[in-house]
């Protein structure tokens, strides 16, 4: 039997750098980040090769699908999980090269999971998601941008002009990504779509923003993991008798998500039953209001997970 094939690849946007380890010993090799490239190298594996990458969004995705589909064994791990491990092993040299040897050295000690891709109306929607953030965020600057102007004696016409235009158009495209994605999910999920609007709180966007991060709430088994992924998590920071004290939330992943949830627990707060009684105990309490509404948006999370499994709709009493 041939002994496993570890592969380490780390992707850029041009090109992947695949570090092979086998026998103690590793070897490189230089790929381009296309349909050639890929095909080429996908000749190159035999059947007892692992393939390990980060995720790097849609400069992975093709690649480990094209693994997939090919019945490679591939894992697509967080970049900082990839980090972390060298931080561990007191790496301090950082190229393409070393980096593709340290994550086939990851895969081989750690055994990720094994890469499963999204449905194809998944990935329209985590495709239509980007430029839609990159729109809103868009939105936000012009607008400071024409109350700025606004604010002048004589604010130059021009400026003021462009400012509308654009932001005429960028208004025009965000309304017709919202209005897809929410046709994918009323056509591909329509009804975890409607559950997850069941709840006080979750609106149709964050429900869409759920369905699309979670990957329809396959990629995650818990609340707890859902909440470690996108930064949610308390941390609490202790040692010894001197340091004693929270140190927040991790921050780790998904600003957006995080947002959209801090959004849902101010809603949250007062029309859920249990996330209103939840955050007027922790306040009454004394703890501070941004605390509590982090509380709210983990029990959020909580709601969500526990309906996804049990598949009935919101209760005041969950």
């Amino acid at each position: 039997m041939m002994e496993q094939t570890y592969m380490g690849i780390d992707v850029a946007k041009d090109s992947f750098v695949v570090a092979t380890k086998l026998d103690g010993s590793v070897t490189t090799s230089l790929h381009s980040n296309d349909k050639k490239g890929i095909s080429s190298f996908l000749k190159s594996l035999s059947n007892q090769t692992w393939c390990i990458m980060e995720a790097t969004g849609v400069y992975s995705l093709h690649l480990a699908v094209a693994l997939y589909e090919k019945g490679i064994r591939v894992s697509v791990v967080n970049p900082l999980q990839i980090k972390r491990f060298a931080q561990a092993k007191l790496r301090s040299t950082k190229t393409d090269r070393v980096d593709a040897a340290l994550i086939a050295e990851y895969g081989e000690r750690m055994q990720p999971k094994l890469y499963e891709p999204p449905a194809p109306f998944m990935r329209k929607l985590q495709q239509q998601r980007m430029p839609l953030k990159l729109l809103v965020k868009s939105k936000r600057s012009f607008s400071n941008q024409l109350h700025a102007l606004s604010q002048l004696e004589e604010a130059d016409k021009a400026a003021v002009k462009a400012c509308k235009a654009v932001l005429a158009s960028i208004e025009k495209q965000i309304e017709v990504l919202e209005r897809q994605m929410q046709q994918h999910a009323e056509e591909h999920c329509r009804d975890l779509f409607a559950l997850l609007q069941t709840i006080p709180g979750i609106s149709t966007k964050s429900a869409i923003e759920l369905i699309v991060v979670s990957a329809g709430f396959k990629n995650f088994t818990s609340a707890r993991q859902f909440s470690a992924f996108i930064g949610i998590c308390p941390c609490i920071n202790e040692s010894g008798t001197s340091i004693r004290g929270y140190r927040g939330i991790s921050r780790i992943g998904d600003k957006n998500i995080r947002a959209t949830l801090y959004m849902c627990s101010m809603t949250a707060k007062v029309y859920n039953k249990a996330c209103r009684e939840l955050y007027e105990r922790m306040v009454a309490a004394g703890k501070a209001k941004k605390v509590a509404l982090v509380a709210v948006m983990n029990k959020l999370i909580k709601q969500v997970f526990g309906m996804v499994r049990s598949g009935e709709v919101y209760s005041a009493q969950c």
